[in-house]
């Protein structure tokens, strides 16, 4: 019995080396972990756009995201002489397309993307780049994400849209067909349930019809500047609400019957493997160049419309 302790006293004594060996080589990875630094915060939204505004997602490198955007016609408009006939009459809208739109957009890097689309409102062909600067990190010693994301617009409209409405005693002008949309996206995901971000941004459009707010007598500028604000509020594992706002600076733009500040309303449902956004918005068109300048509907009218996009990406 002696000889067998004395056995088990010296094989753990030849062990003991081992395992605290292993316990400090198990106590270096962690420290390695935690010298890794903070970890960077993903899918602070779902999608690269909420409802019409943009967000600070971008399309992973290497892969080329189709999407086919629609935008319906209002579900009703107090405007009518027969509002309830006409809902009905266009099926709440459905009838009447007010913007389709065709875009490919490209992972460049996976925080680099271009685009390109093409819009039926205003026949509007559109560049785009959306560029990640900054990324959010867990510990909130990086507390956003930020991204910049530019626009340029060429419509192919014929020469007579283009002058509709006017007296041209002046000479046809090619750089008369662009616009120009330069934006900063600053976001943070504060929580698992809510992502907020604000939208500062500047339009300039090459050509433009002179127009006077008649309540303030204030004109249509080329240029201006236009404060967006967005968020996701993740109501269960799947279902998500969402919204978006922008505030058009210029006087031309307040208390005006003809122009409206654009607001999107509706839920984000996710299936696993695809994410489906359905809203309301009282903006006709689908891109910025679009929507930020001509929205000429009101909710508080009842003119409000309904959108969804469809998507698909490819790996190359």
């Amino acid at each position: 019995m002696k000889k067998i302790m004395r056995s088990f006293f010296t094989a753990i004594s030849c062990l003991s080396p081992l395992f605290f060996y292993s316990q400090d080589d198990l106590l270096s990875l962690v420290d390695a972990d935690t010298d890794a630094g903070p970890r960077k915060v993903y899918a602070t939204f779902k999608t690269v756009k909420i409802g019409n505004a943009q967000t600070i997602e971008t399309v992973k490198k290497n892969h080329l995201d189709f999407r086919i955007a629609h935008r319906f016609g209002n579900i009703y408009d107090s405007n009518n002489e027969n509002p309830i006939n006409e809902t009905f009459q266009t099926f709440f809208g459905f009838d009447n397309a007010t913007d389709i739109r065709f875009a490919l957009d490209y992972g460049i890097t996976d925080n680099i993307s271009i685009g390109i689309g093409r819009s039926k409102m205003n026949k509007l062909i559109d560049g785009t780049l959306k560029w990640r600067i900054l990324q959010q990190t867990t510990d909130f010693r990086m507390p956003i994400s930020l991204t910049f994301f530019s626009s340029t617009g060429y419509s192919h409209a014929p020469t007579s849209t283009i002058y509709s409405g006017i007296v041209q005693d002046f000479p046809t002008n090619e750089l008369h067909r662009f616009n120009f949309f330069n934006q900063v996206i600053i976001a943070s995901k504060l929580s698992d349930w809510l992502s907020l971000e604000i939208l500062p941004s500047y339009m300039y459009r090459n050509f433009i019809k002179e127009s006077v707010n008649s309540n303030n007598q204030a004109e249509d500028q080329n240029g201006f500047f236009t404060l967006g604000f967005g968020g996701r509020i993740k109501l269960t594992k799947r279902l998500s609400f969402i919204g978006d706002y922008f505030y058009n600076f210029p006087e031309y733009y307040h208390n005006n019957d003809k122009v409206h500040n654009p607001l999107s309303l509706g839920f984000e449902i996710e299936t696993g493997g695809h994410v489906f956004s359905l809203f309301y918005t009282n903006a006709s068109g689908l891109i910025e160049n679009n929507f930020i300048p001509y929205t000429t509907d009101s909710w508080a009218k009842g003119q409000i419309k309904f959108g969804f996009c469809i998507s698909r990406t490819f790996a190359l």
